[in-house]
């Protein structure tokens, strides 16, 4: 929500107030049930990578497609939703550090590759800190400052 995210229906942004005061679900950029259909593991698509913020909504209306038919269908727009520009869309998906190119495509292994490198990044500006990637054969204890030492003790 601190880098602009965007609701990837309206466009709205997702302010605290927003997110306090309307129906914000943190829904499944991969829905739960085209994860299950592709034999993917719980334990990975309900990874906070494969998450974000959207009004309830654009989340019942994404449902569980694919992402290449929920972009569709929210180009189309309904009854209560205008049609939206590709190029609109795509920029709101960037706003949650998404690849638009990724959904468009269904490629889910490449997404979850590169959200979780850019959440990463998000994660290390925010805390001045390397992130320690959970496939390092590194000690935890190579990577502690003297000041965490003295926390750890």
């Amino acid at each position: 929500m601190n880098e602009g995210a965007k609701d990837f229906r309206t466009g709205q942004a997702f302010t605290h107030t927003v997110f306090f005061d309307e129906n914000v679900d943190i829904h499944h950029i991969f829905p739960k049930a085209w994860c299950k259909s592709q034999g993917i593991d719980s334990k990975v698509y309900d990874s906070i990578i494969n998450k974000t913020p959207l009004t309830s909504r654009t989340n019942r209306i994404i449902g569980g497609s694919a992402p290449s038919a929920y972009l569709k269908a929210l180009e189309g727009g309904d009854a209560k939703s205008a049609p939206t520009h590709r190029e609109e869309i795509d920029t709101r998906l960037r706003t949650h550090l998404i690849d638009p190119n990724l959904l468009h495509s269904d490629g889910f292994d490449e997404f979850m590759k590169s959200r979780q490198a850019a959440l990463v990044r998000l994660i290390e500006l925010a805390t001045g800190k390397s992130v320690i990637p959970e496939s390092s054969s590194i000690e935890f204890e190579e990577y502690a400052d003297e000041d965490d030492e003295d926390v750890a003790a």
